[in-house]
């Protein structure tokens, strides 16, 4: 199935819940293997796979150590650049030299440190971390010009037609998978590449451990949350755009510095501004992307709001999908449908239109409309759409089909064994 995305507006949404809390260098093929040629020598070496011999190598060999290669998007360009840059200035001018903790024949040496630079060359730094930063800009402004990205997704059958942020949303929105705002990632093919090896290794894309088939590590991921990047895991730094804003700093080093205006901004009126932040808490039971109802403002885990739509609103909508068959998209455009008609304030059942929530609810209740809406109503499709941008309801429903797979699988077993029959 083909879905293809175009760039018109919609009559309608999407909506957000309230939140509780240019030269040929810039071109660059980056892929997840390169062949390194050493700065100083012949030699060369398949990154990442040999980064410690290759490092071992300039160590053992040259005196040379390059520091901070985990934030280095590209070695091979970088060591391209050096190797072109020493041919006309000898390193002991740029770099700075430090004795190595590492050790040569069982002393310790002194050693040039290629991203140390000498203090009187801060027009180096400037210049290096200026054409680091247009670099990357200009792959990621690439990236979101390009309207004819194609994939196949790496959690479903559907095979994308459109752009890298609305393929990065149905990622979020339909599986939960976190992986950063589109507006924050760079090379965002490579880090897709790098996302589905760790899958079809059968490894947690979180915590790496390895599993013996995709079912059981599917299940592991939805019940650890595990559907996201872990930040120490520095090999994926260089796929965000916050790693290249200051030059040997990563994204923790860059978010731990203080920001002296966060708790000065002081409105016209005399009180803070959002920044402050002093009288905020959290409540114990804090839910990590809480499901909101589909009815009221209620939201917690989503098995929770399962409960809570069938305590309170009589409407057991795992029972309500399994008896009428509806497939994963058929859920998500009722899903959708209902958030849409809540908004409007019109009853999904019958459209009735009442002035304020409390009053549709009402409604509903009274001519027992909390149920199935006929199906020439939402099944539409303008409701593949979310209506809520943020809508973690719909990144359940993936797994809320196997479990309404299991449901109808052991109904189906009960009634061929006659159970409960004389």
């Amino acid at each position: 199935m083909d879905i293809e995305i175009n760039g018109e507006d919609g009559a309608f949404g999407p909506l957000t819940f309230p939140s509780k809390d240019s030269s040929s260098t810039n071109e660059h093929d980056f892929n997840a293997e390169e062949d390194v040629i050493c700065i100083f020598c012949s030699r060369k070496y398949v990154l990442p796979y040999q980064k410690a011999l290759f490092n071992n190598h300039l160590f053992t060999w040259h005196q040379f150590i390059i520091s901070d290669m985990q934030l280095i998007a590209s070695v091979k360009m970088y060591c391209e650049y050096w190797r072109i840059r020493f041919a006309s200035v000898p390193p002991e001018e740029i770099c700075l030299q430090k004795m190595s903790d590492a050790k040569l024949d069982g002393s310790k040496v002194s050693c040039l440190v290629l991203g140390d630079f000498i203090p009187e060359d801060k027009q180096l730094r400037n210049e290096l971390q200026n054409k680091r930063v247009v670099w990357a800009l200009a792959q990621q402004a690439k990236e979101r010009e390009d309207k004819n990205f194609t994939r196949g997704c790496l959690l479903c059958r559907l095979q994308f037609h459109g752009c890298r942020a609305d393929y990065l949303n149905h990622l979020s929105l339909l599986h939960n998978m976190q992986l950063g705002r589109p507006e924050n990632l760079v090379f965002v093919d490579d880090l897709l590449n790098a996302i589905e090896r760790k899958l079809e290794n059968l490894r947690c894309l979180f915590c790496s451990k390895i599993f013996k088939d995709r079912t059981v590590l599917k299940e592991h991921m939805r019940k650890k949350q595990h559907k996201k990047i872990n930040p120490d895991h520095v090999e994926f730094d260089k796929y965000y755009i916050i790693n290249y804003l200051e030059m040997g700093k990563d994204w923790q080093q860059v978010q731990n510095e203080p920001d002296d205006e966060m708790f000065t901004v002081e409105c016209s009126d005399g009180y803070l501004s959002d920044w402050d932040w002093s009288d905020w808490y959290e409540d114990e039971e804090t839910v990590e992307n809480p499901v909101v109802c589909l009815f009221c403002e209620a939201s917690s885990t989503f098995e929770k709001t399962l409960k809570h739509l069938k305590d309170f609103h009589n409407f057991d909508f795992t029972t309500i999908c399994s008896e009428a068959g509806l497939d994963f998209y058929q859920q998500v455009k009722l899903v959708n449908y209902i958030r849409r008609q809540i908004h409007l304030g019109h009853c999904p059942y019958c459209n009735e239109s009442c002035p304020s929530k409390p009053v549709l609810l009402g409604h509903m209740a009274n001519y027992s409309h909390f149920t199935l809406p006929g199906k020439q109503l939402w099944d539409q499709p303008e409701y593949f759409f979310p209506t809520y941008e943020n809508d973690s309801f719909l990144c359940h429903l993936d797994d809320h089909q196997d479990d309404m797979n299991e449901i109808q699988l052991s109904n189906q077993m009960m009634k061929n064994c006659n159970v409960g029959q004389s």
